[in-house]
């Protein structure tokens, strides 16, 4: 029971942060791989971070007891603060949604052809699928599908790395960013925003998430995700020509064949829906906290809210909300690390 508990916690953990953006190469691509080879060490960076983060928040979750993420941020930063905190944060949760789902429709015109509505609609309707399940969904649905996308992510990215032989990463190209210009602050920016979203979903979980093992999950869960980013960065620094592509991983399995790509975008499909599912979950429980709506009717109020403005181009999602949101997640970060070490 205690490994069931540690895989399930680390496979949310990764489904939690390995969305649209991080799948798809963009999230990498923005935040490391425009840095050529410094890049890389920032993976290693944020990586240590996410491990170290992940068994910290479990460990005051399981310490405080806590049921929601507005309990969390109260605890962390007090009534007052935590409740500007949580009004930012489920800004955050909704953005972090419309990424998936904006994402979801540039997939199904980049490499389908078809419009980007009907990847919109046909995503939104399986996320409201998953979503009925709640919790137990939740959990479900990422050790399910984590593990699938473990499998092929690692495999093509490793394929593009070792068995082609196109592409000079020594002369990549640095693509301009307004808000982040250093490698470090980048990394650390990468790993505050992604935090952020992991901590809801985890207080959101409650006490599905407060057994024996989940702390080791958090750490697990941070290696893995370490491990993606690293071989999703290394091979878009074996492709610079596949740099400013909206979905870049996708170019890079095309180079593989047609069946690599096939299966990688499926994959990156797949995380979305993972992410998306971790995100509106979290945002729904708040919703029926503060209100006095049903389930249903709240998650049929965030979709009204949600797809009218999915059309949003991803990429300017990423390049631009994200870092916005990772610098609110720095005053997380330190505030975690104080009081689980004050414990």
């Amino acid at each position: 029971m205690r490994w069931k508990t540690t895989f399930q916690v680390a496979a949310t953990y990764v489904g939690a942060v390995m969305g649209a953006g991080f799948a798809s190469g963009q999230e990498i691509q923005q935040f490391f791989a425009r840095f050529g080879h410094w890049g890389l060490i920032g993976v290693v960076l944020s990586s240590v971070l996410f491990s170290l983060l992940g068994w910290a928040m479990l460990d005051l979750q399981e310490r405080w007891k806590i049921s929601s993420y507005k309990e969390f941020l109260n605890r962390l930063l007090g009534r007052e603060l935590g409740k500007w905190a949580d009004g930012l944060v489920s800004i955050l949760l909704f953005v972090g949604m419309l990424a998936m789902i904006s994402g979801s429709g540039a997939l199904f015109y980049e490499y389908f052809g078809f419009s980007k509505w009907l990847g919109i609609l046909l995503t939104g309707s399986i996320i409201g699928l998953a979503l009925w399940y709640r919790g137990e969904g939740v959990l479900w649905i990422n050790s399910v599908l984590i593990p699938l996308k473990f499998i092929f992510c690692i495999g093509i990215a490793s394929a593009a790395i070792f068995g082609l032989t196109s592409g000079d990463g020594e002369h990549v190209r640095m693509l301009p960013n307004p808000i982040v210009r250093n490698w470090v602050v980048s990394a650390i920016l990468y790993v505050s925003f992604n935090v952020t979203l992991a901590m809801v979903v985890f207080a959101s979980l409650g006490r599905e998430v407060q057994k024996a093992g989940a702390r080791l999950g958090g750490a697990i869960g941070g290696i893995a995700l370490g491990l993606f980013a690293f071989c999703i960065g290394a091979s878009l620094l074996r492709f610079p020509d596949i740099l400013g592509l909206e979905i870049p991983m996708v170019g890079i399995a095309g180079k593989l064949g047609d069946w690599p790509a096939f299966f990688y975008v499926v994959v990156l499909w797949l995380a979305m829906i993972t992410a998306a599912v971790g995100n509106g979950f979290s945002l729904i429980s708040r919703m029926i906290d503060s209100t006095r709506l049903s389930y249903n009717k709240a998650t049929l109020i965030l979709f009204l809210l949600l797809l009218p403005v999915a059309g949003v181009k991803f990429s300017q999602i990423v390049q631009l909300a994200y870092p916005l949101f990772g610098y609110l997640g720095l005053v997380f970060m330190p505030t975690i690390l104080y009081f689980w070490r004050k414990g």
